[in-house]
């Protein structure tokens, strides 16, 4: 019958044995392994084998003399072959898979060449294979008869004489010299203690296994809308309320600017105007009595020249100055209007409305209007006392531009300053970075006269505020939120919730302490494995074995053992001496 032979190199593993049986043209496979065969020692890869070969519908049969491997082949049920021409018997079984035919086919011989490793096949008929069992067996026989012939004494044999033996001198025995061999003694005794030390050490300390698990996860985009309260008391993670803490810091920036405003800090000219009041008058009845007032701040012009009243006046109008009613008088309406006969009059004090010489006039009658219409100027006494006294000032514009020109670096500043006061154990909320109440100063101050050499000076001062969250409340509700999204699949697990890259955006005001946002994220979920189930399939199994169990697992891409000597076979025990790395790559 048809097979498949596949010779098992000393550096095969088990996942290349397994690579082979899968990769077989026929149905029956033959696994014929070296002298030292280190990864068919073991119960767990004879089954692997097992399992493999169903899988693929394969019969595989062990060609090996080596009870210990006939052992553990029968523990996973697979039939033993001492040659590949044999038939193969499952041990404490008694049907047997036809292999091949007994005494009628060539002997298949394979060796490996001592030098190069490389497996030298030898085909040989039946004769000659038979051939060497007889062979050795008449060299034993050779063998014994000599021994037996060395072996026979003179009493053995009649025709034998005896001779006469020399007599020996006796000699006392000699003590052994243990000085000798002290320095010896003592060397052997270290080296004894020194090999059971690294023994101890090696296979005992030494071994340690790092595992890495190289898997595919899937990214999810996670946002969802929360609400913030400052009041830690009512927060409710569960519904969305995550408690937000703020803090402040006030920085200050300053600089310097050129005064461009001006002002003229001269004396203003003064006098007094006449005025009298302007016909028709109106009296509400024929007591012709009225009083007309002038208020304090009525401007009076004289020649394009302002100037101001700096007190009120009051001017009364009596009968005398209404004369012959009958004459100046007329009813109109419900009141009685009239020319009056004599002036009535009052004189103001008046001061310029800017300083400067040129406010300074004369007396005069003429050339004056009045800002009140119910009078006019009828004459001035001289202004006088006005000069001019120009200096350099800080206007309004100069402190705007002044402020738009200063260095607001600050900003990054407070806003470090802030992100340092949280650490690494908050979620800064970056939308919240707010510059609130602010400051500016200059000396001199607006409207302030700049002295010679003087260089104004501005002076800002912020105050900054930012909130931030909890990072664990965050993961807290990514991890809620993410799960219930995954309800029912049992394969997949949250290999990362995306904390580190997590952030809130739109974050608003709403008053009273709450405020609302977006909590984005980006969530990886991918094959569920944890550094337990990497330990659970590790601890005290052979290095082969574990690789193929963890690759197994659904998702999982690569398997690396890295042990930590070249002796080291199997995964230690202790989970203190096994390093697990899971790393998680994009699909």
């Amino acid at each position: 019958m048809n097979k498949d032979v596949i010779y098992i190199e000393a550096e095969d593993d088990i996942t290349d044995i397994l690579a082979k049986i899968k990769n077989a043209k026929n149905k029956i496979v033959a696994l014929v392994p070296p002298k030292k065969a280190g990864v068919l020692h073991s119960a767990v890869n004879f089954k692997l084998i097992t399992k493999t070969a169903t899988k693929a519908e394969k019969s595989v049969v062990l060609v090996s003399s080596d009870e210990s491997l006939t052992r553990l082949a029968g523990t996973a049920n697979i039939p033993v072959a001492k040659t590949l021409q044999s038939k193969p018997r499952v041990p404490q079984l008694d049907d047997a898979v036809e292999f091949g035919e007994a005494d009628d086919n060539p002997v298949i011989e394979a060796e490996s060449d001592a030098e190069t490793g490389a497996k030298k096949i030898e085909v040989k008929s039946d004769e000659e294979a038979s051939a060497r069992p007889r062979e050795a067996k008449a060299a034993a026989a050779k063998k014994t008869t000599k021994a037996a012939t060395a072996k026979k004494t003179p009493a053995e044999d009649d025709d034998i004489i005896e001779e006469e033996k020399p007599t020996r001198k006796k000699t006392a025995s000699k003590v052994p010299n243990f000085k000798k061999y002290q320095k010896l003694i003592i060397a052997g005794v270290v080296g004894g203690v020194a090999l059971i030390i690294f023994l101890v050490w090696a296979l005992v300390f030494a071994p340690a296994v790092k595992i890495v698990v190289s898997m595919n996860t899937t990214p999810v985009s996670f946002a969802e809308k929360v609400d913030f309260t400052e009041v830690e008391e009512n927060e409710d993670i569960d519904k969305g309320i995550l408690y937000v803490e703020s803090k402040s810091v006030t920085k200050s920036t300053k600089g310097e600017f050129q005064a461009t405003g001006s002002i003229d800090k001269g004396e203003k000219a003064t006098g007094t105007v006449t005025v009298k009041v302007n016909s028709p008058v109106s009296f509400d009845g024929l007591s012709f009595n009225k009083t007309i007032t002038v208020p304090s701040g009525t401007s009076f012009t004289y020649n394009g020249l302002k100037y101001i009243s700096s007190n009120a006046a009051t001017i009364k109008i009596t009968r005398d100055n209404v004369g012959d009613a009958t004459k100046n008088c007329k009813i109109v309406s419900s009141s009685i209007s009239c020319n009056l006969a004599s002036d009535a009059t009052a004189t103001i004090s008046v001061v310029a409305a800017e300083n400067g010489e040129k406010y300074n006039r004369g007396a005069t009658t003429s050339g004056w209007t009045s800002g009140a219409g119910a009078v006019s100027v009828t004459s001035s006494s001289a202004m006088v006392g006005g000069t001019s006294k120009v200096v350099k000032i800080v206007s309004a514009n100069d402190l705007s531009e002044a402020e738009a020109s200063l260095d607001m670096s600050i900003d990054n500043e407070a806003r470090d300053e802030l992100t340092q006061e949280f650490g690494d154990d908050y979620v800064l909320i970056s939308s919240s970075f707010n510059s609130g109440d602010s400051k500016v100063s200059t000396s001199p101050a607006v409207n302030e006269e700049v002295g010679d050499g003087v260089t104004p000076q501005i002076v800002k001062e912020i105050k900054y505020t930012i909130f931030a969250v909890r990072k664990d409340d965050v993961e807290r509700y990514i991890t809620k939120i993410a799960e219930e999204t995954m309800l029912g699949d049992d394969t997949q697990m949250i290999h990362d919730t995306g904390i580190d890259n997590a952030f809130v955006d739109g974050f608003k005001d709403a008053g009273n302490g709450v405020h609302s946002g977006k909590i984005k994220a980006t969530v990886k979920t991918g094959p569920k494995i944890s550094e337990e189930i990497v330990l659970e399939k590790s601890l005290g199994r052979k290095l082969g074995e574990v690789q193929t169990m963890i690759k197994s697992i659904k998702g999982v891409s690569k398997v690396e053992l890295k042990p930590s000597y070249f002796w080291v076979s199997s995964v230690p025990n202790d989970a203190n001496k096994v390093t697990i790395e899971i790393n998680a790559a994009e699909e």
